[in-house]
């Protein structure tokens, strides 16, 4: 399996899809960067390096441009095997399908975790800087908070690449995969605002002893909801809320498991004739 490994990401990194991507995540790097620059040098905003890291996985809790930028990405990547008889030409070697499946998972999670941690790299470094002369001190949480937040975020990073593959296996074309790996992303940034605005509703009634039916059942399932979808944690770790951190990467785990498993699953009883 590692040479399929390998070959896949040769062929990734040297397809003009992976070129337009890397072009994009530099350009949101670019922009956080100059934000943070002029604000700095302004003495506007009283943010420090931890927001401006957690931003490569949303725009102020509210935008998860990565993601849509990775959508694209690995849709097309997938798709193509699809639409070039490649899958059947792996097959035909010898190579059987959990070994193609789980070269191809593993070429998404790399892709997108190291397009996430160039975009940490890059702005940690142009940003570090500005930040400390400008606020006077570098991190406002501890670096073992900033570690542990960068670590759940990158495991939601790894269980949203396979619900991608899982995505595109369903569908088998790279038109069809690409559409649904981008709504799939818009869909899931609407339903996260509309559980937070939720959360936060039910929680200022909780908190000021207002009536509300069944407030704290709905205020867990809201915020389960909002740990539940990759694209969820992303957001709020880009937010620096996250109240319940310590189960994000068991969902993670989880939903890298059951849609490893269903790919696989279905993957092995289709027809790539």
């Amino acid at each position: 399996m590692r040479n399929l490994l390998c070959a896949g990401l040769r062929r990734l990194v040297k397809s003009r899809t992976f070129l337009f991507a890397l072009l994009a995540v530099l350009a949101y790097t670019a922009l956080v960067v100059l934000v943070c620059w002029d604000h700095c040098a302004q003495g506007a905003g009283n943010y420090t390096l931890e927001a401006i890291l957690t931003s490569g996985f949303g725009l102020m809790g509210y935008l998860s441009v990565p993601s849509l930028i990775y959508a694209a990405l690995l849709s097309v990547h997938l798709g193509a095997d699809y639409s070039d008889g490649a899958l059947r030409n792996k097959l035909t070697v010898g190579r059987t399908r959990e070994q193609v499946y789980l070269a191809d998972l593993l070429t998404c999670v790399i892709a997108s975790v190291g397009l996430d941690v160039l975009y940490l790299l890059l702005s940690g470094a142009l940003c570090a800087y500005p930040v400390l002369e400008a606020r006077g001190v570098l991190l406002r949480a501890s670096p073992g908070q900033v570690l542990a937040w960068v670590a759940a975020a990158l495991l939601a990073r790894a269980a949203w690449a396979a619900a991608v593959k899982l995505t595109v296996t369903v569908l088998g074309s790279r038109t069809a995969g690409a559409v649904a790996a981008l709504l799939m992303v818009v869909g899931a940034m609407i339903l996260c605002q509309f559980s937070f605005s939720q959360i936060q509703f039910l929680s200022n009634c909780l908190g000021d002893g207002l009536p509300v039916k069944n407030g704290a059942a709905r205020l867990a399932f809201w915020q389960f909801l909002m740990d539940l979808l990759p694209t969820g944690q992303s957001l709020q770790v880009s937010m620096l809320y996250t109240p319940t951190l310590w189960r994000l990467p068991l969902l993670s785990a989880a939903v890298f498991a059951v849609s490893t498993g269903a790919g696989l699953l279905f993957f092995r009883r289709r027809d790539l004739k």
